[in-house]
This record gives structure tokens, C-alpha cells and sequence, in this order.
């Protein structure tokens, strides 16, 4: 039986679930079937079943000293197959990390009332990431990357320095891409007087309209792929 977590779109497959364990075992020979389950997403009886099965399908022995103690080793042929499985994964995370950039490009583009060709990026999460490598491949000049975390403020993000949001107005940008949590009601003000100038404001998170996000919630992995499905095979 599976575990019950319904927080991601993300429907994990079985050669994910085999990948995951294979990994888990490689890193330590001694970890127990329920600490796979926590780690994988898995029931400790589903992790059973895939146990059972690499160890019949020669990827995997196992040496039992007692009732509570048993260690897992990779076969060589455990081996090349978690490779084989890294390799494809890796081409699938790619492939996933296009479509993502070209969802937010063309989020950025509907939301915009003119053509953007200088905008400040606010944020420098995982969804900021995301959406700086968007905004460059659509030919879009980023002047400056800010947030308003006092801990992140002067820190590397791709390449740039992340500045406190009140040099926005020294910028003076076509847009802000919001792509990040405002964690403060003075930030919200600072947005709203910005607007008022002039300066258009895009939510990647949540629309001008919606309260609630439609795509990622700011700072959060873009995509999980250590979620708990076991029914769609989302990489082949």
C-alpha cells in the first residue's frame, strides 16, 4: 500500500521508485527497509515488493546475520542499471526544466500589457531560478535581482548580487517579476507605490486576479520528483 500524500502534481513511477532505492542502498548498506519507505515515498510493504523483486532480478543480494540485522549490496548489474536509470532521469529533468522555462516566458508574456525589455526580478528561489533563465532566453534584459529577506540580500544569484528592493526606483525597469513570497507589508506598499509610478508588476505565483497560486508557490522546488505515486511511469 502506498503512502498518502496528495501536496504534488507529480506521479511517481516505478522505475523512479527502483532509482530512489538502488541510490538509497548504494549510500548505505545498512539502512533498514522502513528508513527506505521514509526516504522513497514508499509503504515499508511496497518497498518490500520492489526489494524482493531487484534482488530476484540479480541487482541486488542481501546478507542476513539475524532476524534485525541485514545489509543490501549492489550486483554489478545493480550497478550499471542505477546508472542506466540516473542517466534517463537527468534527460527527463531536462526536458521537464525546458517546459517549465517556456511556461514562465509565456506566463510573463500574457500577463504583460507591452513589450518588456528591462525588468527587475524579485526572488531568488528555486522559482526565481527559474524564471531568470526564462526572461534570458526571451531576449529580456534583467537590470538588477532583489528580495526582501534580509539574509539573501548581498548574496550570489546567477551571477548577480541580490540588492534590497528599494533600488528598484533607482532602476526604474519596464516590469518587476514577482517570483518570490513578499514577506512583508512594507514590501507590498513598496510594490504598490512602484506601480503607481508607472512600473508593471507580474506574479509568476499567483495572477493579478487569483489570491491562491496556479503554478509554484514561491521558494519551492519546481518539480518534486521524491513524491509518493507509483501508477504513472513519467519517465520511459
Amino acid at each position: 500500500m502506498q503512502t498518502k500524500d496528495l501536496h504534488s502534481l507529480y506521479l511517481q513511477s516505478p522505475k523512479l521508485n527502483q532509482l530512489n532505492i538502488l541510490r538509497e542502498v548504494a549510500a548505505n548498506a545498512r539502512i533498514t527497509q522502513a528508513e527506505l519507505a521514509a526516504r522513497c515515498s514508499l509503504s515499508v510493504a511496497m518497498v518490500n515488493n520492489y526489494m524482493k523483486d531487484l534482488c530476484n532480478s540479480g541487482l541486488l543480494e542481501y546478507n542476513r546475520k539475524s532476524v534485525k540485522s541485514v545489509t543490501y549490496h549492489l550486483t554489478l548489474s545493480g550497478d550499471r542499471h542505477l546508472e542506466t536509470l540516473q542517466t534517463e532521469l537527468i534527460g527527463e529533468m531536462a526536458r521537464m526544466f525546458a517546459g517549465a522555462k517556456e511556461y514562465i516566458r509565456t506566463r510573463i508574456m500574457n500577463q504583460a500589457s507591452s513589450a518588456l525589455q528591462r525588468v527587475v526580478l524579485y526572488g531568488s528561489g528555486h522559482l526565481a531560478q527559474l524564471a531568470f533563465h526564462a526572461l534570458e532566453s526571451a531576449g529580456i534584459s534583467i537590470q538588477g535581482i532583489c528580495d526582501d529577506n534580509p539574509e539573501r540580500i548581498g548574496n550570489d544569484f546567477c551571477g548577480r548580487e541580490v540588492v534590497n528592493p528599494s533600488q528598484i526606483r533607482f532602476i526604474s525597469p519596464d516590469a518587476v517579476i514577482i517570483a518570490g513570497t513578499l514577506n512583508t507589508e512594507e514590501m507590498h506598499r513598496h510594490l504598490a507605490a512602484l506601480s503607481e509610478r508607472g512600473i508593471e508588476l507580474i506574479y509568476l505565483y499567483k495572477s493579478r486576479r487569483q489570491d491562491n497560486p496556479t503554478f509554484l508557490k514561491a521558494g519551492s522546488e519546481p518539480l518534486s520528483y521524491y513524491n509518493n505515486r507509483d501508477q504513472a511511469n513519467s519517465f520511459s
